[in-house]
């Protein structure tokens, strides 16, 4: 019995197929990344599609820039305004039960949800799940900030239903501070 044998050979193999393994990953990673972000992207703008269907297009706002000076919340990622006057798309993250949940929340001028989409979630399905889906998804629809505090929990789902409450309340903050902007 050897010490190279027995202790440095395995170490050895098994240390070249850990780096065959990474590059292959990596490679494969370089190819489908791209292919993913479009995909991403081309979902999230079927999703401002969806959610303002009149608005004929969308201006990105650069919520860095000095005007906003850090107040946009950090869970707004992005703010899309449409230019034809329709309102206003934010796109929130929040931390949900599961994990991250990105939502996309379309208000209007007068302060009203318009509709909301979901773009990425990793809730429990069949348990977290219902509170992205009608009806529950659809009792924001056409409320206000005050409106959104009397929608109640999912049973069993407390912490998913509050986390899209509250991306709701970071649009509504949002949506004060652009609104002042252009008004």
């Amino acid at each position: 019995m050897s010490v190279k044998n027995n202790f440095v050979k395995p170490i050895v193999v098994l240390s070249v197929i850990c780096l065959f393994v990474t590059g292959a990953l990596a490679i494969v990673n370089s190819v489908t990344r791209p292919v993913i972000e479009e995909a991403a992207k081309e979902r999230a703008a079927a999703a401002k599609r969806e959610i303002m269907p009149l608005a004929d297009e969308f201006e990105m706002l650069d919520i860095e820039s000095p005007r906003y000076e850090g107040r946009i919340p950090r869970t707004v990622t992005e703010i899309h305004r449409a230019v034809n006057g329709m309102g206003y798309i934010f796109a929130v993250t929040v931390i949900g039960y599961g994990g991250e949940i990105k939502i996309l929340c379309g208000i209007d001028l007068d302060g009203n949800i318009i509709r909301t989409a979901t773009l990425a979630q990793t809730e429990t399905k069949g348990l977290g799940t219902p509170i992205f889906e009608e009806p529950h998804a659809g009792q924001y629809r056409g409320r206000d900030r005050s409106g959104i505090e009397a929608i109640t929990a999912i049973s069993g789902a407390t912490i998913t239903s509050n986390a899209f409450k509250n991306a709701m309340r970071y649009a509504f903050d949002a949506f004060a501070i652009v609104r002042e902007q252009y008004e």
